[in-house]
């Protein structure tokens, strides 16, 4: 039986708590908690009554574990990560890999020298819907890639302690916090390194505080990878409430495009030339999963993250292949800063 500890009990580590207690019960003991909410330790410990509470990061680290889970505000991520896997534990880092282009460095040369698992929590390549897209470009059913995109179309963050997220000093951004999910899987699907960028954002509505650090509520991004493909995305927190939210991705190649439709799960496909009037329909068993705006691939990255462990093999999202994602997402915030094409 894995023993596991839980840092954090906001939104998503009570996720974490409830689907680690409803999947994998039989596999693992949730055997330490750690936060500062009352309320949040309460309502973890009605589903793991026997777990420790503490208090003291530090000390749930030092604690007889297996490994642990980090879902934290962002900017305490690095910190906590480096002190979980000098302890020799198992890690499940809540995503972004960090808030500056150095503590991504420091992550992943920390995650290099280990022998340990260390999962970063981009669960959206675990769901079989974006996998199934994976699938189709990898055997070529649209030729080679020349576009992707990203629109998200959606309501406005959660409310977070001491509004942490609205704080572009603590958060990263809000490309760094909330896309680098979107980057990830394009930059999964292109399998190639994103090389420069130009971003335009700003806060037009949500203002929560004063002074220059507060995050954008909406951005467009244009960004190049080394090969060659090009890539947008489109943002706003101020259009559809959840759960009516818009997500929409595609990616186009020399013979087609592939276009999301999530509401159904169904991957829409055209062809180039074939005079279609209906794309072909691909329907994919999926679940939604838990926690906010259902994240695809909830499920299943929980019981990865334990397989990964027992059967002692690195994860689909190690810190090496996730951390492109989040260094585009910090340079398109620069971008946005300093209004000019950003190198990565």
């Amino acid at each position: 039986m894995l023993r596991f500890g839980f840092i954090g009990l906001g939104a998503m580590g009570l996720t974490h708590v409830n689907t680690v207690t409803e999947l994998c019960g039989s596999q693992v003991e949730i055997a330490a908690v750690c936060a500062n909410n009352a309320d949040h330790i309460r309502q973890a410990l009605k589903l793991a009554p026997k777990a420790k509470v503490f208090k003291d990061e530090a000390e749930l680290i030092a604690a007889p574990l297996d490994a642990i889970f980090v879902a934290t505000p962002n900017f305490t991520h690095v910190p906590l990560a480096l002190q979980v896997l000098k302890a020799r534990k198992h890690l499940f880092l809540q995503k972004p890999c960090g808030i500056t282009a150095e503590e991504c460095r420091q992550l992943s040369a920390a995650a290099d020298s280990t022998d340990r698992v260390v999962m970063i929590g981009h669960e959206l390549r675990y769901s079989p819907f974006f996998q199934k897209i994976k699938d189709l470009v990898t055997t070529g059913e649209i030729g080679r890639p020349q576009m992707v995109w990203c629109r998200e179309f959606r309501g406005p963050f959660q409310k977070k302690t001491n509004d942490w997220i609205q704080d572009n000093r603590r958060s990263g951004g809000t490309l760094v916090d909330k896309n680098c999910h979107h980057f990830d899987l394009m930059n999964w699907w292109v399998d190639s390194k994103p090389k420069r960028v130009c971003a335009f954002g700003g806060n037009a509505v949500h203002r929560v505080m004063a002074g220059p650090d507060q995050a954008n509520d909406h951005a467009t991004v244009s960004f190049e990878y080394a090969n060659k493909v090009r890539g947008t995305l489109h943002l706003c927190l101020f259009a559809l409430d959840f759960p009516k939210e818009d997500l929409e991705m595609g990616i186009i190649g020399e013979n087609g495009l592939l276009q999301t439709r999530i509401s159904s799960m169904e991957i829409l496909q055209w062809k180039h030339g074939s005079r279609q009037t209906e794309p072909r329909v691909h329907s994919v068993a999926a679940k939604s999963g838990l926690g906010w705006g259902s994240h695809l691939g909830s499920d299943e990255i929980h019981l990865e993250f334990i397989n990964c462990i027992l059967q002692k093999r690195q994860p689909l999202t190690t810190v090496r292949a996730c951390l492109d994602a989040t260094l585009l997402a910090i340079a398109a915030e620069e971008s946005i800063r300093q209004g000019r094409i950003i190198d990565l």
